[in-house]
């Protein structure tokens, strides 16, 4: 599988420590992955390590070369230690600040060419993974996202005022930043690694909210979306605390709204992708075009004749 965005799209993360011949610590950068999967944590041992095991075994049985990043977000029941060693497992000791901080640290330390997030419960597990894999390498989006509300997805709220809240919740977010997109924060997304790194580079939100604030980047710049449907296999309980969340949210949403206004979201790298992008589909176009004019008959060659009766 060929997979977009190889070229300048690797961070080099947070250096590995490794021994010298001599004894002294060498820094080398971590290797290149075909595909990142960060997961940000808080408090979530119980069910942890045995989550990073399932996406490894789940890349391992489709042949995906993949690593985990494990953001731990200022953790106080050993999250970060409960997870086992593996050669393509890394985990990240943060401080406390946030979902939306843990992902960019995990976005940064990343080094697939394509980089997805989920949750640490593995809520939609990693079935769409392949999918929106596929997505990006061959229909060339820049960013896929799980839909709660689409066709086929199944997902059960935990409760009415719960759903009362995100629905209110969700509708101020349409209203205000992120127009049609009617679920910003289901917890699985997946970006092409060079998007990626500039994404989490421009985002500033440190809670729930840089979903929001990851779509609305997504339109504003004007990269290719593809919402697909997931499907809910489990629900471990959730640290959100509904009102205090969304009041937090809302005081995000306003932030949004002032970083436009201060020119923080602008990106250079972005456009200038796109033009590359559109230089690269003029060429290939005009490639065909010309092998077309050389020998016309391609064109009629499968046309059959209309059979009239």
């Amino acid at each position: 599988m060929t997979i977009p965005g190889a070229e300048g799209a690797v961070d080099p993360g947070a250096a590995v420590s490794e021994a010298s011949p001599a004894g002294l610590p060498v820094s080398v950068a971590p290797r290149t992955y075909a595909v990142s999967v960060v997961i940000p944590a808080c408090n979530s041992r119980a069910y942890l390590d045995a989550n990073v095991r399932a996406v490894l075994a789940f890349l391992d049985e489709h042949g995906i070369d993949g690593e985990v990043v494990v953001a731990d977000d200022g953790s106080t029941d050993g999250t970060a230690d409960s997870v086992r060693p593996a050669p393509n497992v890394r985990v990240l000791r943060l401080p406390h600040r946030g979902k939306g901080a843990a992902l960019r640290a995990g976005m940064v330390a990343a080094t697939g060419r394509i980089r997805a997030f989920t949750d640490a419960d593995l809520p939609y597990g990693m079935d769409s993974l392949p999918l929106a894999i596929g997505y990006i390498t061959d229909r060339r989006f820049h960013v896929v996202v799980g839909d709660r509300t689409l066709p086929g997805s199944t997902y059960d709220g935990s409760g009415p005022l719960r759903r009362l809240i995100s629905e209110v919740a969700s509708f101020a977010f349409r209203t205000l930043v992120t127009g049609g997109i009617y679920d910003t924060q289901c917890g699985f997304k997946v970006f092409r690694g060079d998007v990626a790194a500039e994404l989490f580079r421009l985002a500033r939100i440190d809670g729930f909210a840089i979903d929001v604030e990851l779509i609305y980047l997504v339109l504003k710049h004007r990269l290719d979306l593809k919402r697909i449907p997931v499907r809910l296999q489990r629900n471990a309980p959730s640290s959100v605390r509904v009102i205090r969340d969304s009041l937090v949210a809302a005081r995000d949403i306003a932030t949004i709204r002032v970083n436009l206004a201060r020119g923080r979201y602008r990106s250079t790298r972005l456009a200038r992708l796109l033009e590359d992008e559109l230089r690269d589909d003029v060429s290939s176009a005009l490639v065909g075009v010309g092998a077309v004019t050389r020998d016309p008959d391609r064109v009629t060659s499968d046309v059959q004749p209309e059979r009239r009766p």
